[in-house]
């Protein structure tokens, strides 16, 4: 526990500096696109709707007890994707983020442990701008707001959370195994059949003991709480408690090992960089 207090105290002293540098990461993207922002919402859009067109026109999923009816399909499966797709893509930007930036920041006063940091709250303008086009979407098709909604803090703390612990880990690893980094991506790119994000795990098409096995995925854990918190049927967290403890049980596990290899790691980052 040791390397993790340490791991959190340099990652509130480096807080203002993570901010400045993923905003203006983010206007450096695509400075010298005619378009300019709109290529960091294209690709999202277009994937979201691409899904919609391919499942919802089907009439949704009869057997989603939170999705009934085309409508509710519709609002299901872009919460899912528009949460499934932000994680995703911190994660694969995070892992690789101490490899691509450790040689300009090392220069600087600045924590190596707040750089996965970066990568992470560089997506969150795209995150929030794609986020409240699906509430608009939400509200124009007569979803409406509940008590339910206040507990959307509690999951995004936990994603943001279990995104950081797991960015300790991969961001080290990558740089130590730099083949790690294509394997991780090609498993990445499954995590959306495997997370809930287009079909409900509580589908029949699924065994009782893969629903069981694919129900312990933080991923799925994540995305199934945003979608209890805005759609129908809420449910409050604490009323899952097992699926909790296995989540914050997994996230304290990968902190505590992703801080230990990072502390132990890190003087040879420029080395094996």
């Amino acid at each position: 526990m040791r390397d993790v207090i340490q791991i959190i105290k340099e990652l509130i002293g480096s807080w203002r500096v993570v901010y400045r540098i993923a905003k203006y990461d983010n206007s450096q993207i695509y400075a010298n696109n005619y378009l300019g922002d709109f290529w960091h919402f294209a690709d999202p859009l277009l994937q979201i709707g691409i899904m919609v067109l391919m499942f919802a026109v089907r009439g949704g999923d009869q057997s989603n007890e939170h999705a009934s009816g085309l409508i509710g399909y519709v609002t299901w499966i872009t919460v899912g994707m528009v949460t499934f797709f932000f994680m995703q893509t911190a994660m694969l930007k995070s892992a690789k983020s101490i490899q691509s930036q450790v040689a300009m920041l090392s220069r600087m006063n600045f924590s190596l442990s707040a750089i996965p940091m970066i990568s992470i709250v560089g997506e969150f303008r795209r995150y929030f701008t794609m986020l409240s086009l699906v509430l608009a979407g939400m509200l124009f098709m007569d979803v409406r707001p509940s008590m339910y909604w206040l507990q959307f803090g509690y999951y995004f703390v936990a994603m943001v959370v279990f995104l950081y612990a797991l960015s300790l880990v991969t961001s080290t690893v990558t740089v130590l195994i730099p083949d790690f980094y294509n394997a991780y991506n090609a498993a990445l790119r499954v995590g959306m059949w495997v997370s809930g994000v287009i079909i409900s795990v509580d589908s029949p098409m699924f065994p009782y003991i893969l629903s069981a096995v694919m129900k312990l995925n933080p991923l799925y854990y994540v995305i199934q709480g945003f979608r209890e918190t805005m759609l129908e049927n809420p449910v409050w967290f604490w009323q899952d408690s097992t699926h909790a403890s296995v989540f914050w049980g997994i996230t304290l596990m990968m902190l505590i090992g992703g801080a230990h290899i990072h502390i132990r790691f890190r003087n040879r980052f420029m080395d094996l960089v």
